[in-house]
């Protein structure tokens, strides 16, 4: 047997892949096990270019250096490679290479020996790539694990909760150095660091009690691999929405349930104030009004001392101010029910403001009158609105004791009518404004108040069908708005 022969009849018998190339990359030789597996015959691989009938074009020239730079080297080498059949099917190959001297011991090819390990390639990145996968969920099973653990944390605010949401949600996607979020309820919005809103959109809508309330958006910025959201994620960020929604109507039920108790509470304390208050009121009603008569008809006596005349004024005075003070535990117990007439509201005004003109004289201070024209009627107890605006009005005198501005103005807008009191006094704090309904709470001193003027005049707006608002920033003065619906809305002008 020649050399060729024997040559030939190694490469038939090796199990593995044998092919020879010369130095420019031409096939040389080749055994059936590599026509079995490129779907080529010899005849057809014999003097083709290796490189440009296996290997893809953006991979070719580095395959071809990876090899026939191997050709300086003495003994075998491995690498490790891919080529794609005659079918297009890539198959995974082991190589051994080993060059090939002539009896001059100058390298003319190389002989290359492989393995096809397609099969387990193939095994190794299915499980690579189920690992990744793996990952990834175990990754969005933890997002919303935490998410779900925020539903029950009715200590935080809700700004507080969804600012954790938007902070957990990133680290969750394939790309999170890539992915930012952003979490909008009605006019509120929070972001992840570096939302800019450039790049692949993902949003989806936040719906709570089948009311659209805002959304949830996650971006994909350019760069990096992948340049969309997968189904995975885009499931993920649906799933996250609803624990969102759970989270906000979760903690809105708790404060509509504790707003509704405190309300029941204050209506309950109101209701037996308001028995307390009618009862003493009736019980002191009768032996004052003795006292203020007595005390009238013995002032009419004549030939009085000056002591006893001044004495009598003071008891007369006190009983005036003790009955008016009567009079205000019977608006606030609702013992003087209201007697509704059509009146013109400028005029009610103009008729409680003389009232108070000469308190405002005393105290130096200056009452600005903006009525507006053309207003239709309001049908209200003319006794009842008077008071409201007195109290208002008296309230605002004692507070700017060095004087000041008022400013008393009415308004038609829509199907309500406003009385607006403006005074430039020093304001309340945050803690007072919040309990100025409240029976029986004052600031001022005792001599001066009873706590019962804003609480009558908050019960008299309500039983007209009205409400009332109070603004007021200490050292900028008070506003006050009482809103009161107009029995013919179509007369008048705005």
């Amino acid at each position: 047997m020649n050399l060729q022969n024997y040559y030939d009849t190694v490469m038939q018998l090796s199990h593995g892949i044998v092919v020879t190339l010369d130095l420019h990359g031409r096939v040389v030789h080749g055994n059936a096990e590599l026509e079995n597996l490129s779907g080529y015959s010899m005849k057809e691989l014999a003097g083709r270019d290796w490189f440009e009938t296996f290997i893809p074009g953006e991979e070719r020239e580095a395959a071809r250096r990876a090899i026939l730079e191997r050709v300086g080297d003495q003994g075998v080498s491995a690498m490790a490679g891919s080529i794609t059949d005659r079918d297009g099917d890539v198959v995974y190959i082991n190589w051994n290479l080993k060059p090939l001297a002539d009896s001059e011991g100058t390298v003319i090819s190389v002989l290359c020996v492989g393995q096809d390990v397609t099969d387990h390639t193939l095994r190794e990145d299915g499980l690579l790539r189920e690992r990744s996968n793996l990952m990834e969920r175990n990754k969005e099973l933890y997002c919303l694990y935490r998410i779900s653990q925020l539903t029950g944390r009715l200590d935080l605010e809700l700004e507080d909760l969804l600012g954790r949401v938007v902070a957990i949600l990133p680290p969750a996607f394939q790309d999170p150095v890539r992915t930012s979020v952003r979490l909008t309820l009605d006019q509120a919005a929070w972001e992840s660091p570096g939302y800019d809103g450039n790049g692949h959109l993902y949003k989806v809508d936040l719906m709570i009690q089948e009311e659209k309330r805002g959304s949830l958006r996650a971006v994909l910025k350019p760069g990096g691999f992948g340049s969309r959201f997968t189904k995975d994620e885009r499931d993920l960020l649906a799933t996250a929405v609803r624990q969102v929604a759970a989270i906000v109507a979760k903690k809105e039920n708790r404060l509509a349930k504790q707003a509704l108790e405190s309300q029941l509470r204050r209506a309950d304390r109101l209701a037996k104030i308001g028995q307390f208050s009618a009862g003493v009121a009736h019980e002191i009603n009768e032996p004052l009004s003795n006292i203020l008569g007595f005390a009238e008809l013995a002032l009419q006596a004549p030939g009085l001392p000056a002591q006893a005349a001044s004495d009598l004024r003071s008891i007369v005075d006190s009983s005036l101010h003790a009955r008016e003070i009567i009079r205000k535990l019977m608006f606030f117990a609702r013992q003087l029910p209201p007697q509704l007439l059509s009146v013109d509201l400028n005029d009610l005004v103009e008729q409680a403001l003389g009232i108070t003109r000469s308190g405002a004289k005393r105290s130096n201070i200056e009452i600005v009158r903006n009525y507006a024209e053309n207003m239709p009627p309001i049908l209200a107890d003319p006794q009842h609105i008077k008071q409201v605006v007195v109290n208002l009005v008296s309230n605002a005198i004692q507070a700017m004791e060095q004087g000041g501005s008022l400013t008393v103005s009415t308004l038609h807008h829509g199907s309500d009518l406003y009385i607006i009191v403006e005074d430039t006094g020093p304001g309340m704090a945050p803690e007072a404004l919040k309990q100025i309904f409240t029976p029986f709470y004052t600031t001022k001193d005792v001599e001066r108040g009873t706590g019962l003027g804003l609480s009558v005049v908050h019960g008299i707006v309500k039983a007209h069908g009205g409400f009332i608002q109070v603004q007021s920033t200490p050292g900028r003065g008070t506003r006050v708005e009482v809103a009161l619906p107009c029995s013919n809305p179509d007369k008048g002008t705005e």
